[in-house]
């Protein structure tokens, strides 16, 4: 590399200066004379130029401001236009609801009292003699049809539409008819016969509601153009007073198409004059004029004329028009030119004086710049140049490669403090790319290689494994059930205990093995060259024993297991992507088995994924459009035989498959997090169904409800339950939540409150699945519980089985010392009916009486069921 070296004394570099500085000069000064001279030439060219440009701008921006303006009141008028079709429509809904609340009125007090067809002519003369506003009325038709009130001819009342109406007419009624349907209310516009004009349509507003008791569409409507004639009167009148512009000369124009003078010149016509045939100074019929140009241009237009000013004298004029043809007419502003030419005059008088004066500043400055600058070359260039040469060149070595500058070669002290600086500035930048290189490739808070490391060194281990004609292993390492502690410990004691597993993993893999943290609790092991698939059983076998001793987090022991999926190249793929998906696969297969355990992937594996991927978009879909219905299965009092109660289950009908058991999708919905969605879901329905029951006259006691593990520990349960009860008019008294066992056992400290809350709605808790969840009595009795709901599992076998008919009567014998219902599900036999009997068990719910029905059929069943006391005699 060539450096520049200092040269001892200036004698050259001086020299140099003193050759070049007088040429220079002389070059300067003449260039100076030239660019003068040239440059005030241009001052003059670009004056003209201006002056043109200027005009076309000036007539350009008066055309804009024309247009600006014209289209300023369009936009009033179209605004305003706006506000009376609101005002219309705010009328004719309140007209419309104080018709619907008439209606109910009548119906609410007479009903019971009269009969419908009573109760139905009082509503129709109440409101036949109601008057709205001059000549508005109550029109009543039926869903089928019929016109039960039509006022303008009271004789069609009981007919037909079809035999009122022309095709058209019984169109919109059809329409009027669907929109009542569908929506219940709403608006609806269309052409409508004005009375007592012949062959006259105009734009019709109407609002109709449905009375549901009856089926009857109550409507009402008015004209348009009648409600918004008030309204242009007044605005015509304000655009009238407005003027702009110089010495107030802008002004608005209104006419109609016809050339009905509505505004002009600040005074308002009404549409009372017609001046389509006025001229101007040449003949021209300007209104003729501007109306052709408004109809024919939907964006506007302008036109030149002669008119007459305020001062009497007739000028050239400028105009904009536009037309509206909402309320055919047209508006439009001008302005006159002469004034225009006035303007442009008197701007090139001042541009041609400015001129002048920059020219003879730019003199001055030009010499005092000449002087200026041949000092400022004599100085700077003696004692810079070579110095900004040097430092030039020293940067543009150093930075490039990231070397420190030689201080030695640099002259003057300032610039030796500059390249010092310099050298800081590249030690910094160098540490900043080593720690900003950590940074992208490792976790911060394990600081593990991450994913992006990881695959990195993935695909480096594949290609010596490809040389070497050896295998290399993927273990994917899954903390099971990490999300509890986070959820119970907080994410502190969660990011202590992954610092803690990075630790231990490290300590037992192999030198040649590196560890690697995907995110959240994921790991990675890596491992060198492997001779066997046994060698990859080996490292997970020493993975697994490490998570056998506790870890201790705040102070508290936890004991954690994992979950580890192995995929090895060249078997089950070629590169980083493909392993670590097939090793997630395998690590879920390895979820699947029970956890603590791992499993090697397989080919069905990937059909797995894509099916759990599948069923979650499904699922989706599922809850977007509403593919879940309930079924019922009834509860009885075993003393009774009455039904007291029923179970709300979730069904799938799905649009191509049928009915899709629960068993298909739940497990699916847990893992996706959507059983949170589906459980709203079925609170919410079945507390309509429970709220519709009652009042329909059923006198069925509770529905039970499941409650999932996540929507218990989403803390957000109570103001589900508060938000269904409300918007359904379930009471709370009717409603049974039903949650398992075991979720009740995993933090059952922190459970009682959340139950507590629910308790004091009103509600019921059910334990479910009873006798499965280990649970602790001192436990038991803390919670706010109502019911416990013996497993299925026992009652199954109660006929063969000692033990289970052991627990079956320890867990009745619980109930009843603490003063507990206990409802025993799956009952099928009636052996086993007899011995829940003998054990003074208090409810049933299973097979034998029935089967989870559809909506349509358990009503079936409460109608035609009756206390099978007698019955169940034979096997008590």
């Amino acid at each position: 590399m060539i450096r520049n070296k200092a040269i001892p004394g200036f004698s050259t570099k001086n020299s140099v200066i003193q050759s070049l500085l007088l040429p220079v000069g002389a070059i300067f000064f003449v260039s100076i004379l030239v660019v003068g001279y040239l440059w005030t030439s241009s001052e003059f060219r670009k004056l003209e130029e201006e002056n043109a440009r200027y005009e076309a701008e000036y007539l350009a921006n008066q055309k804009s401001i024309l247009r600006s303006e014209v289209l300023r009141v369009k936009s009033l008028l179209l605004r305003e236009k706006e506000k009376a079709e609101a005002q219309l429509q705010a009328t004719l809904k309140g007209q419309i609801e104080f018709a619907h609340q008439i209606a109910s009125s009548v119906y609410q007090h007479s009903l019971g009292k009269y009969t419908d067809e009573t109760i139905q002519q009082m509503i129709l003369s109440s409101l036949q003699d109601v008057e709205i506003n001059d000549d508005g009325y109550f029109f009543i038709a039926t869903l089928e049809g019929d016109m039960l009130l039509y006022p303008p001819d009271l004789s069609a009342n009981g007919e037909h539409v079809g035999l009122m109406f022309p095709d058209s007419g019984q169109d919109i009624l059809l329409e009027i008819r669907e929109l009542a349907k569908d929506q219940k209310q709403g608006f609806i516009r269309y052409m409508w016969p004005k009375d007592g004009k012949r062959g006259e349509t105009a734009i019709k507003f109407s609002y109709v509601k449905l009375f549901e008791p009856y089926g009857w569409v109550i409507g009402t409507g008015a004209y348009l153009d009648d409600f918004e004639e008030k309204i242009k009167q007044q605005i015509f009148q304000q655009i009238s007073e407005i003027t702009y512009g110089t010495d107030n000369e802008g002004y608005f124009f209104i006419n109609s198409y016809a050339g009905d003078l509505y505004v002009t010149n600040g005074k308002y016509f009404a549409g009372e004059k017609n001046i389509w045939d006025v001229q101007d100074a040449r003949g021209t019929k300007v209104v003729q004029e501007n109306a052709h140009i408004a109809q024919e241009n939907p964006e506007g237009g302008f036109s030149t004329y002669f008119w007459q000013k305020n001062s009497g004298e007739v000028e050239e004029k400028l105009s904009f028009v536009l037309g509206m043809d909402e309320w055919q007419i047209f508006i439009g502003t001008g302005a006159y030119l002469d004034t225009v030419r006035n303007e442009l005059s008197r701007r090139e008088l001042t541009l041609a004086d400015q001129v002048k004066k920059r020219i003879y500043s730019a003199v001055v400055v030009l010499g005092a710049a000449l002087l200026i600058v041949l000092a400022a070359m004599w100085l700077i260039g003696k004692r810079l140049a070579g110095n900004m040469r040097l430092i030039r060149n020293s940067f543009e070595e150093s930075v490039s490669s990231r070397q420190h500058i030689d201080v030695e070669e640099v002259y003057f002290d300032e610039f030796r403090a500059l390249a010092r600086s310099a050298n800081n500035m590249i030690d910094g930048l160098n540490q900043q790319a080593d720690e900003l290189q950590h940074r992208v490739l490792h976790d911060h808070l394990t600081s593990l290689p991450n994913r992006l490391q990881g695959a990195n060194h993935l695909n480096s281990m594949i290609e010596r494994s490809v040389h070497s004609q050896a295998m290399v292993g993927l273990l994917f390492i899954d903390l099971d059930n990490f999300k509890e502690i986070n959820d119970s410990l907080g994410h502190s004691a969660g990011d202590e205990l992954l610092q803690k597993v990075s630790q231990r993993l490290q300590s037992v893999v192999r030198d040649d093995d590196i560890v690697a943290r995907l995110g959240g609790d994921e790991f990675t092991v890596i491992t060198g060259l492997l001779s066997e698939r046994g060698d990859a059983v080996v490292i997970a076998d020493k993975l697994l024993a490490a998570f056998r001793q506790p870890f201790t987090v705040e102070n508290t022991e936890l004991h954690v297991t994992a979950s580890i999926g192995i995929s090895l190249f060249p078997d089950d793929g070629d590169d980083a992507e493909i392993l670590l998906r097939n090793a997630d696969s395998a690590m879920y297969g390895a979820k699947r088995d029970g956890r603590n355990g791992f499993r090697f992937y397989t080919p069905d594996m990937t059909v797995e994924v894509r099916q759990r991927v599948l069923m979650t978009d499904e699922l989706r879909e599922a809850i977007e459009k509403g593919q879940f219905l309930l079924h019922f299965q009834p509860q009885l009092c075993l003393t009774t035989g009455e039904v007291i109660g029923a179970e709300a289950l979730v069904r799938w009908k799905h649009p191509e498959r049928g009915m899709v058991p629960p068993g298909e999708f739940i497990p699916y919905a847990e893992a996706s997090g959507q059983i949170a969605q589906i459980g709203e879901w079925v609170l919410r329905e079945a507390c309509r169904k429970m709220a519709e029951w009652h009042a329909q006259g059923y006198s069925l006691r509770k529905v039970a409800v499941n409650i999932s593990n996540q929507q218990l520990r989403r803390r957000s349960l109570v103001t589900l339950v508060k938000s269904a009860l409300k918007d359904t008019g379930c009471e709370p008294d009717a409603l049974e939540l039903e949650i398992t066992e075991s979720t009740l056992m995993q933090n059952p400290e922190e459970m009682v409150e959340e139950l507590v809350q629910l308790k004091a709605l009103g509600i019921s808790l059910a334990i479910d699945d009873f006798g499965t969840g280990y649970s602790s009595l001192s436990y038991l009795k803390q919670l706010p519980i109502n019911k416990l709901k013996i497993d299925r599992s026992f009652v199954r076998d109660i006929d063969v089985d000692e033990n289970d008919r052991a627990i079956t009567r320890a867990i009745v014998a619980l109930g009843k010392s603490l003063n507990l219902t206990v409802i025993a599900e799956g009952v099928e036999y009636a052996s086993q009916i007899s011995f829940l009997a003998n054990e003074e068990c208090e409810q049933i719910q299973g097979f034998f009486y029935s089967k989870p029905l559809p909506e349509t059929e358990f009503l079936e069943y409460l109608n035609t069921h009756k206390s099978r006391r007698e019955e169940m005699a034979e096997w008590i």
